[in-house]
């Protein structure tokens, strides 16, 4: 009896618990005692607004050369001639844009209008007008006294500074005539004697232990070897990087005579310049002659009677009255200030002599080549894009004939010296002779008179 209640009991229990369980639980409706399930909330996808990009273009008028102009200081465009430009990258809608000169054209001056502003639309209206520049001169070694005293620039003085080149360091050069020394002017002023020491005498050597009969021309090989042409020692020297001193080419001896190194002579070498090949050109003052030596010195004569005068032809049957420039081009054509002639000469490899510029009338008249005047013409140098460059020694002024003959002033004013620096007309030189001009299109000027090196940069006009 006592185990069947037992059993009953038991039962009833779990029959109990089972029933509180019930009561506790979650279920479908209400009273079921089960907790609710919340579903999660929607996810919403990111949306990326599109930012529209809009081109900046212009027009390029005046252009003559190579423009590039940069956007946002970072797209870079080469322009060659006037019409519409477009930058290749867009700039963002709401974004600043700012068109800029990254690189002027040799001797132009190109100003940007309407180069900047926020985009809200693709931009048209960036106009680039490109003229010609003008020179700013100032004066970068020699404070005008005569003297051989080395320093940095106008600390250092000069005594006739005649030839100029310019060296792979962009550092120049300089044949001091009256001192009989070639000096170095590094690319921060500073001035040091290279070679030769105050002596009138053709003494090999290195360094200032060597010594120079009247020096004049100087021209500068690729290997860094510099040629040097002594006007009264009738010879070419040459100097290594090294300093030291040797006679390349001549006898000492005057005359023409062509040959090789040991036997030809010359008579009053006074202006050289280098071909691409290593050739050198050199004209004699006191012949009249145009001569060419080659790499291994053998002595040629290109053009000229060996007389004063003026006549056109080719060889022996064209003559020069005293030229006191040369220069070559790059398809090996040489120009040369016919000095006393007032012309600038042109002579081909054949030896074919023509007037590049020039009437023949002492002057200072620009314009076509055909009609412009020069008084007695001095050193000529090209710039990579193919002007000439002329220091017009009698007018004390600088002169810039382009490819196509136009000749015009670079700087100075006709028939006035001075030493004053300046913009165009107002600077002043004094009977300037060598003339060099860098990569970036600066002109460097031996101004002989002044016993100054100048430096003429170009500008936009005033």
């Amino acid at each position: 009896m006592t185990s069947q209640m037992n059993f009953y009991g038991r039962r009833g229990a779990v029959a109990a618990a089972i029933a509180l369980l019930a009561s506790c639980g979650g279920g479908g409706n209400g009273g079921s005692g089960f907790f609710p399930i919340t579903a999660p909330a929607p996810v919403q996808p990111v949306v990326t607004p599109v930012v529209a990009k809009h081109t900046v273009s212009g027009t390029v008028t005046g252009l003559v050369g190579n423009l590039v102009l940069q956007s946002n200081a970072g797209d870079d465009l080469t322009l060659t001639a006037d019409g519409k430009f477009t930058f290749a990258t867009g700039i963002a809608e709401g974004s600043t844009y700012a068109v800029s000169v990254r690189t002027q054209p040799f001797w132009q001056f190109c100003a940007v209008t309407r180069g900047s502003g926020t985009v809200t639309a693709d931009v048209g209206d960036v106009t680039v007008a490109c003229s010609a520049a003008v020179g700013q001169v100032s004066t970068l070694a020699g404070s005008g006294a005569i003297g051989a005293l080395d320093g940095n620039g106008t600390a250092a003085t000069f005594a006739d500074p005649y030839g100029i080149v310019i060296d792979k360091n962009g550092g120049l050069i300089v044949s001091d005539v009256a001192r009989n020394r070639v000096r170095k002017i590094a690319a921060n002023g500073d001035v040091t004697t290279f070679a030769g020491n105050n002596t009138t005498a053709t003494v090999d050597g290195n360094g200032t232990a060597a010594s120079f009969n009247n020096l004049a021309a100087i021209a500068l090989a690729p290997s860094g070897d510099l040629y040097v042409a002594e006007f009264s020692g009738n010879r070419i020297r040459k100097i290594t990087p090294a300093a030291d001193v040797t006679t390349f080419v001549g006898t000492g001896a005057g005359g023409s005579v062509d040959g090789n190194a040991a036997n030809a002579t010359f008579t009053g070498p006074i202006a050289m310049t280098l071909d691409g090949a290593g050739n050198i050109y050199l004209a004699e003052l006191n012949t009249s002659l145009i001569r060419k030596i080659t790499p291994a010195g053998d002595v040629t004569t290109l053009a000229g009677s060996g007389g004063f005068g003026f006549a056109e032809g080719t060889g022996a049957a064209a003559s020069f009255a005293r030229p006191y420039g040369i220069a070559a081009d790059a398809a090996g054509n040489l120009f040369v200030a016919d000095s006393d002639n007032n012309r600038i000469r042109k002579v081909t490899q054949a030896g074919v002599v023509t007037t590049f510029a020039g009437s023949g009338a002492a002057g200072a008249a620009d314009g076509a080549a055909a009609s412009a005047t020069f008084q007695r013409p001095g050193g000529v140098a090209f710039d990579p894009a193919g002007n000439l460059y002329v220091a017009d020694t009698g007018n004390s002024i600088l002169r810039k004939i382009t490819p196509e003959g136009v000749v015009s002033t670079v700087a100075g004013q006709a028939g006035v010296m001075g030493s004053q620096n300046g913009i165009g007309s107002a600077a002043r030189f004094s009977e300037p002779s060598g003339v060099a001009v860098g990569a970036d299109g600066t002109v460097y000027v031996a101004d002989t008179l002044g016993n100054r090196i100048r430096k003429i940069a170009p500008v936009g006009a005033p």
